[in-house]
C-alpha cells in the first residue's frame, strides 16, 4: 500500500490548481484550498452556509482559529455562492445535495491522473498544510497539537519531514 504523501511541490499545487479551472470545477477548487491552506478536515466545511462565508474576508475556523481568505479564494465564494441563497449550504451540488468526500476523492484523482502526477488523494491536502506550514515555520509543537498526534516523531511522520530530532539541538541555548 503506497503511503499519502502531502504535496510537496508548489508548481504541483499550480498545475492542480490550473486545471481545476480549465475543468470548471470551482467548488473542488475551493475545497482544495481551504483545505490546503488551513489544514482542517473536509468535513468542517460540509455545513458551513454561504452567509458564513459570503461577503467575507475572515471565517471563524474551529480550535479558535480565524482564517483570511486570499483573493483567489473570495473570487471563488463569489462563482460557487452566485445562485445560491444565504441559508444554502457552500459546498453542495446544482441539485442542492451535500458534496461527499469520494465526490473531491474521484474528481482530484482525475486531475493528478491528467497531470501526471501520483500518490496523491485528498489525504495529501491536511498533510499539504502541515509540510508547508513547518518548511515555514518549523513549527512542530503546533502541528502536533493541531493534528491531534501524541508526539512529534506522529507529526513529522504524518507531514514526510524525515528529519532526526535530535538535529534540531545541536547549538544549545545561548543565556
Amino acid at each position: 500500500m503506497l503511503k499519502t504523501l502531502p504535496i510537496k511541490n508548489l508548481d504541483d499545487i499550480e498545475r492542480i490548481k490550473q486545471k481545476y479551472r480549465e475543468k470548471e470545477l470551482y467548488l473542488d477548487l475551493l475545497m482544495f484550498l481551504l483545505v490546503i491552506n488551513t489544514g482542517l478536515k473536509m468535513t468542517t466545511f460540509y455545513e458551513m452556509k454561504v452567509s458564513q462565508i459570503k461577503g467575507k474576508k475572515y471565517i471563524p475556523l474551529s480550535k479558535g482559529i480565524t482564517f483570511l481568505l486570499s483573493d483567489e479564494m473570495i473570487e471563488l465564494v463569489n462563482i460557487v455562492t452566485k445562485e445560491k441563497d444565504p441559508s444554502d449550504y457552500v459546498f453542495t451540488r446544482k441539485n442542492k445535495d451535500k458534496t461527499s468526500r469520494y465526490y473531491y476523492y474521484v474528481n482530484f484523482k482525475e486531475v493528478c491522473a491528467e497531470l501526471g502526477i501520483y500518490n496523491y488523494s485528498v489525504d495529501s491536502w491536511r498533510r499539504t498544510f502541515g509540510f508547508h506550514h513547518f518548511q515555514k515555520y518549523h513549527d512542530l509543537f503546533f502541528l502536533q497539537w493541531y493534528f491531534n498526534q501524541n508526539t512529534a516523531e506522529l507529526a513529522m511522520d504524518y507531514i514526510d519531514v524525515k528529519e532526526p530530532m535530535s538535529s534540531r539541538f545541536k547549538q544549545g541555548l545561548e543565556l
